[in-house]
């Protein structure tokens, strides 16, 4: 199977606009715009930002490293035979959830962080420097599992069945996740340049339907080819 560079872009834009990714950036900038940045400059604010986001950027590398391994392994072991169809089912699954909770929202089973998780990264944020941005990004990541990892383990599975040399794989890696965290690149430069926040919560607001909507599908087309491939 080839990896189509187009696609792997579009999947990991669609990935990135997820909105546990989004809501907690703009949730994490607001808090450092409206408490955390009354002394500081826009320097700091970028600083902290961007330490944020390289963090994010490292965990979701390692642990798409990791499921690469997984699925290079499980897809050259006897389980080769079913292992397209577990993925791709799963897949499939996570992508109509995503689907159910554009239209309706009150039916039970969602694919978001953890309540445990918004009350962990809130507490962090009191006393945000540098270095704990960092652990807010890491930690955000891992609580944001349910909304992110569905789709990297769909498109991990793709570029393990390539055949692709070791260093393409990296490069391959590195490039889905620049282009993963751009968003939130996006819109630490439009909050650092003055964006209100209030008006960012309301973007939010208005646009988390359709990020949804974007993902669910991505998740389904993925899950499919997987499936019949």
């Amino acid at each position: 199977m080839t990896v189509n560079l187009p696609i792997l872009t579009a999947t990991a834009l669609a990935n990135g606009l997820n909105p546990c990714g989004i809501g907690m950036m703009i949730t994490f900038l607001g808090y450092l715009l409206v408490f955390g940045g009354k002394d500081k400059d826009k320097k700091w604010i970028y600083k902290v930002g961007f330490s944020y986001i390289l963090s994010v950027f490292v965990t979701y590398l390692i642990f798409g490293l990791f499921f690469y391994g997984a699925a290079f392994y499980f897809q050259r072991s006897w389980l080769a035979g079913i292992f397209k169809y577990i993925i791709g089912g799963a897949i499939t699954i996570a992508g109509l959830i995503q689907l159910k909770d554009v239209f309706w929202q009150d039916l039970p089973i969602h694919l978001r962080m953890p309540k445990v998780g918004f009350e962990k990264l809130n507490k962090l944020m009191s006393r945000t420097s540098i270095g704990v941005a960092a652990v807010i990004g890491f930690l955000t990541t891992v609580f944001s599992t349910p909304c992110m990892l569905p789709l990297y383990i769909g498109t991990t599975a793709v570029i393990a069945r390539s055949g692709l040399p070791m260093a393409q794989v990296l490069g391959l890696f590195f490039y889905y996740n620049i282009v993963f965290i751009s968003p939130l690149v996006l819109i630490l430069l439009v909050m650092g340049k003055g964006r209100q926040v209030v008006d960012m919560k309301e973007w939010e607001h208005k646009n988390t339907k359709w990020m949804r909507l974007v993902l669910g599908i991505a998740l389904v087309i993925v899950g499919i080819v997987i499936a019949v491939r």
